[in-house]
């Protein structure tokens, strides 16, 4: 029987090994999607067009360009500014 626990708490450390290692990566692809998402409406695309591509819903993208952007929650239209000039 203490084959079995040990062999179980093996695995177990190796699948929590994994996804410790799974949850970072996503993490930082997370960060980048959002860094492209800004990139793209600073260069004048919708949500629209920004949502498809990012595999997202374009109320994701909103949420995304919330967190941090001053344009998307009216403060100021950074992105279409500095496109127009």
């Amino acid at each position: 029987m203490t084959d079995v626990i040990a062999e179980r708490d093996r695995k177990l450390a190796e699948v929590f090994e994994r996804l410790e290692q799974a949850a970072g990566q996503k993490a930082a692809w997370s960060d980048e999607v959002e860094s492209l998402v800004r990139q793209a409406r600073a260069l004048g695309a919708s949500q629209d067009e920004i949502a498809p591509v990012a595999q997202v819903h374009q109320s994701t993208v909103s949420r995304m360009l919330a967190r941090t952007d001053p344009a998307a929650n009216g403060s100021a239209d950074v992105g279409r500014a500095s496109a127009e000039t």
